[in-house]
């Protein structure tokens, strides 16, 4: 296999954005579990450094290494977004599902009794 063909090239760029994907679900399954400021600070923090980490290895392998530009390009920018929509999703889904057991933990100010309906009666003096 040629190491600046445009096979190594689509492998490599789904490498580096699948590695990317996996790292940002890691980083913001563990940042679940803080307080909302501590949640986003890890989040944005490792958005950051990601990116920073992914433009980096982009940039040795298309300039240092010389792999396929087109076939890396393309390939890294449709994974890219894909993945990108798939964190979108998980934290939306997470936060819905967080949001339901939340309202499910409330105490609802009506109680059903039997068939009838009983609510707590005020009594004006």
């Amino acid at each position: 296999m040629d190491p600046k063909g445009p096979i190594v090239a689509v492998i490599t760029a789904l490498g580096i954005s699948v590695a990317n994907s996996w790292a940002g679900y890691v980083v913001s399954k563990r940042a679940q579990t803080k307080e909302l400021n501590s949640f986003m600070g890890l989040v944005f923090g490792s958005l950051g450094i990601r990116g920073i980490i992914v433009v980096t290895l982009a940039y040795l392998c298309l300039g240092v290494l010389r792999m396929h530009q087109v076939s890396f390009a393309l390939t890294f920018s449709i994974s890219a977004f894909a993945g990108l929509m798939v964190e979108v999703f998980f934290f939306h889904f997470s936060m819905e599902r967080t949001k339901r057991q939340q309202l499910a933990n409330v105490k609802r100010p009506f109680k059903k009794k039997g068939d009838e309906l009983v609510t707590d009666s005020y009594a004006l003096a």
